[in-house]
């Protein structure tokens, strides 16, 4: 049994929120960038983004958690959209979509400075002692150095494989239990 995660995390950096309509904008730009995109298996544009909100809404609506928008809180980027965090199902890869995947993804001048991390440590904090989860996976691409780092410093170990029909790879699934106690 799980319960709802709060609809907006504070860090020291960031601020983790839902959604609103006006990210759409800043979300394609984020993934104009062909290292942020490189391991995606298409392009981001208007419609593509649309429907990434609509599913991350979704997603909260339907399980009471999602994916946060990432946004700083302070210099060179307050208020401005950096990219995503949070936990939810990998719909995208059948294999372990039953379980729960955290996710990161970030535009590229907000990289090497641990805000992934940083994020990523206030979700999964978030989704073990106050969402209820007993477990996260992450599902990486085995050349994504940068994702396998974060993953690490969450204290996640590779597990095993799963190729993804979406996007046409075998990627790395690392997981982690929730602490005792």
């Amino acid at each position: 049994m799980t319960a709802a995660a709060a609809s907006r995390l504070v860090t020291e950096r960031l601020l983790l929120r839902r959604w609103r309509t006006a990210d759409e904008a800043a979300f394609v730009a984020v993934h104009r960038d062909p290292e942020v995109s490189r391991y995606l298996a298409a392009s981001i544009d208007g419609a593509a983004a649309r429907a990434f909100l609509a599913r991350a809404e979704d997603h909260w609506l339907r399980y009471g958690f999602g994916l946060y928008a990432l946004e700083g809180r302070c210099a060179p980027w307050p208020g401005v959209l950096l990219g995503f965090t949070g936990i939810a199902h990998p719909a995208f890869a059948p294999e372990v979509a039953h379980r729960v995947e955290i996710g990161w993804r970030l535009r590229r001048d907000a990289w090497g400075v641990g805000l992934a991390t940083e994020a990523a440590l206030a979700v999964r904090d978030h989704a073990f002692s106050v969402v209820g989860l007993d477990g996260l996976v992450s599902i990486i691409h085995p050349e994504n150095a940068r994702s396998r780092r974060v993953a690490a410093k969450l204290g996640m170990a590779v597990e095993g494989e799963v190729c993804s029909p979406t996007f046409g790879w075998t990627a790395e699934v690392w997981s982690m239990a929730a602490p005792d106690g």
